[in-house]
């Protein structure tokens, strides 16, 4: 049985490395970097009279968007297996349901996760100049970085607001929640409970961890990221054409592209 024309259009515009593919998922690209830049700042203007119109517009974009992958993908089972789209439809029910979920609203902030660790960013970015790179894997670890400190305030925002007589925005949020990941611990605002000092204590674990992630990727020496069909080992030297921990051939730059392009595809 052929498949349909337009899930077969709608599936080399989403995945496809075409000309056409990557102006449409160029324009997608700069849709979400708005999106992400409207999440961030939303926590400052949301009382202006238009913000709900927006909120509103970039609800029915993230529901076209949805389910138009749906249907290129062919299969509920297909969709429902990338991260992407569970963290899409937590996005849009705190568009679409306000009033119930506006302490979820920071959960947002994970659109910008999720772009960053799209094939489409990198394929897009650059022409793809900076896919599977040092750049790559460093634009990560920072954004990860980034995307917990503003999940951790929102959190602290939504859960522990007047906890503290400092506590009273999420500006306060987000100054406790860096102090307590650097460990600098100015004491000027606290979480007296049970439950709060539980919270700062996982904060300055993750802290450190997430803070050592970066530092690592920022200081080691550059390395070629290809993952070994055989052992899994996806770091290696720039010039390697073997992987280092079992010799087994390492796939080319193209061909892990294209693999991970099918593997998209394919589901």
């Amino acid at each position: 049985m052929s498949e349909h024309p337009l899930r077969s259009r709608l599936r080399e515009f989403y995945f496809g490395h075409t000309q056409q593919a990557i102006r449409f998922q160029g324009v997608l690209l700069v849709l979400d970097l708005l999106i992400v830049g409207f999440f961030i700042g939303s926590q400052f203007i949301a009382e202006q009279s238009w913000f709900w119109i927006v909120d509103a517009a970039i609800a029915a974009f993230l529901a076209v968007d949805l389910f138009a992958r749906l249907f290129a993908f062919g299969t509920l089972q297909r969709w429902l297996k990338f991260p992407t789209t569970w963290i899409d439809l937590v996005v849009l029910a705190t568009l679409l349901f306000p009033a119930v979920l506006h302490n979820w609203g920071f959960l947002r902030i994970l659109r910008l996760w999720t772009l960053v660790h799209s094939e489409r960013f990198w394929n897009v970015l650059a022409r793809g100049r900076y896919d599977d790179t040092y750049v790559e894997d460093l634009s990560k670890a920072i954004v990860t970085l980034f995307v917990f400190i503003f999940m951790a305030a929102g959190f602290t925002q939504a859960f522990f607001l007047g906890a503290h007589p400092g506590l009273n925005n999420f500006v306060d949020a987000m100054y406790f929640v860096v102090t307590s990941l650097t460990t600098t611990g100015y004491g000027d605002i606290t979480l007296p409970t049970a439950s709060g000092r539980m919270f700062s204590i996982i904060l300055m674990i993750a802290g450190i961890s997430l803070f050592f992630s970066v530092a690592q990727k920022a200081f080691a020496p550059q390395r070629r990221i290809a993952a070994c069909s055989s052992c899994g080992i996806d770091r290696h030297e720039r010039d390697a054409r073997f992987c280092r921990g079992c010799g087994e051939e390492l796939p080319l730059r193209g061909e892990r592209k294209r693999a991970k392009a099918s593997g998209e595809e394919g589901g």
